[in-house]
């Protein structure tokens, strides 16, 4: 099931993330580098921000273990439990985006200290961010929603709900502008409605499911509440210090001429197998883990653990190959038009290579962290966090000093292998989790495919680049998905060869569906 799901989720997941670059060429396309686009831009990543850290951060971590607590007792134990939540968090994110529009100018001066020399651009970011800044509220509530399907199994839902948001925001901001709307207004407006749109979608799914929220009854020192607050307090912590960290990174690499964008071009590659693998299996491990530590089936979670491993170690090793060997050519084909030149080409390959080192890394501790959070530990996550980020911090500024801007994603691939270092010894401290014989076997088997896949890319590329002409487009195209398809396809069959796509795997991707929790 936990790779039928997987599957499942990864799909919407990377359907989600092409119409999420649809939406950035609309806003492209709409608002181009004018100083509006500055402004709208920022009014779409603050509610965000928040939105990591409230609500698919802390509170999906710690909320869908006790939910599924509450389950293995009864529905209506679950909806009781869920009920108090849901209120609790309104009225949380409430007054938080009370307090944020009252706020919101002092904040700015924060986030965007260069918009303070120009007062209309600072002016319309603040008018834009109270808007957008209800979205949050809905999102938030979405979350929660969408972490009680997760809890029964059912997971497309709200990985479909960002597919809403997305056709949302431009469908929406269309029909305003065609309403004689500004543009700004109309983004703005769109984004909020948006996450009512998701919201509403959420309840819809959640009703079919039979999954209710009962009336709160609230008392002195609820223990359900207690439990929540005292587990949501480090995992905060937790994912308010990875935003702090992103915009550390973000600060290191303001000191180097057009670093920034540079690293965020890189970024937005690399996260697309980050996301599609890494949070997709961290998404379906939580809740599995979590009903089979209650039920004490500890050899199906065990089994359950090594599967997510080896299957996220197993789809990102043949990504991270690609992105190093391929780095200029998919740039190239990507990137290089107008003013983004063939020199822009080298700096942001060369960076997107040093992300790729960590990007197995990256996965696999997306894939440890719902380890902790189903034992309810989030203390141990928290304390890596902090460790690694100052690891970071640290890597970034020494190889910054003779890489430049790509020291700065070296020194975070560093860092996010001693990260995985960290989640193994605290995981077999608190006896979570051992490295076994057969996972050593299985990485020796994969480095192996690894070094197949490498070597066919590498020599296919050599070849196809002497046969096509690299300045056209459509030739680009055939050298880099030929070399891609060969090496994809060489690098299955040697799994198959190697024993690592074996008959249980395999199996599991074609039997159906368990059925959901029931009271």
């Amino acid at each position: 099931m936990l790779i039928r799901s997987g599957l499942l989720v990864a799909s919407l997941t990377l359907v989600s993330r092409i119409f999420g670059l649809l939406r950035e060429l609309f806003v492209a396309a709409t608002f181009g580098t004018t100083p509006i686009a500055d402004s709208v831009n920022i009014a779409f990543k603050l509610p965000n921000l928040f939105r990591r850290i409230f609500g698919e951060g802390a509170l999906a971590s710690v909320f869908v273990p006790i939910f599924t607590e509450k389950l293995l007792i009864s529905k209506d134990t679950a909806a009781h439990f869920a009920g108090k939540i849901f209120l609790l968090l309104t009225v949380v994110i409430l007054l938080l985006v009370i307090s944020m529009q009252y706020f919101m100018p002092e904040l700015m001066v924060i986030l965007a200290p260069g918009f303070v020399s120009d007062p209309s651009k600072f002016d319309l970011t603040v008018l834009l961010s109270r808007i957008t800044m209800m979205y949050l509220l809905f999102i938030c509530l979405a979350a929660l929603i969408g972490g009680m399907m997760n809890s029964i199994g059912r997971f497309a839902s709200y990985a479909a709900s960002a597919i809403i948001m997305n056709i949302v925001i431009i469908v929406g901001t269309l029909f305003l502008i065609k309403a004689n709307l500004p543009s700004y207004h109309a983004i703005a407006i769109s984004i909020t409605v948006a996450g009512v749109m998701q919201l509403l979608f959420m309840i819809i799914f959640a009703y079919r499911a039979g999954l209710r929220l009962k009336k709160p009854n609230f008392i002195h020192n609820d223990p359900d509440i207690s439990k929540l607050l005292k587990l949501m307090v480090p995992a905060t912590i937790t994912a308010g210090v990875v935003q702090i960290n992103l915009f550390i990174s973000q600060s290191i690499a303001s000191f180097i001429p057009g670093a920034v964008s540079i690293l965020s071009y890189a970024d937005r590659l690399y996260q697309l197998p980050m996301s599609i693998i890494g949070v997709t299996f961290g998404t379906v491990l939580l809740p599995t883990l979590s009903k089979l530590y209650k039920t004490n089936a500890l050899d199906e979670a065990n089994r359950t653990q090594d599967d997510a491993i080896k299957i996220g170690l197993f789809l990102t090793m043949p990504c991270s190959i690609a992105l190093v060997i391929l780095s200029v050519p998919i740039i190239q084909l990507i990137y290089e038009y107008g003013v983004f030149t063939h020199g822009d080409t080298i700096k942001t390959a060369d960076t997107i290579a040093a992300f790729a080192l960590g990007l197995p890394a990256f996965v696999l501790s997306k894939i440890f962290t719902p380890i902790f959070y189903a034992h309810q530990d989030a203390k141990t996550p928290m304390r890596i966090t902090i460790y690694t980020i100052i690891a970071n911090i640290i890597l970034n500024l020494f190889f910054m000093q003779t890489h430049s801007f790509v020291g700065i994603a070296l020194g975070s691939s560093i860092a996010s292998w001693y990260s995985v270092y960290l989640f193994i010894k605290y995981a077999k401290k608190h006896g979570y989790f051992t490295v076994n014989k057969e996972l050593i076997s299985f990485i020796v088997k994969l480095c192996f495919c690894g070094f197949i896949c490498s070597s066919s890319m590498w020599f296919s590329y050599e070849f196809l680049e002497e046969i096509f002409d690299r300045d056209n487009l459509m030739c680009r195209m055939i050298n880099v998905f030929g070399v891609l398809s060969i090496g994809f396809t060489l690098y299955i069959i040697a799994g198959f060869f190697s024993g690592i796509l074996n008959k249980r795997m395999i199996l599991s991707l074609v039997k159906k569906e368990t059925k959901a929790i029931e009271s």
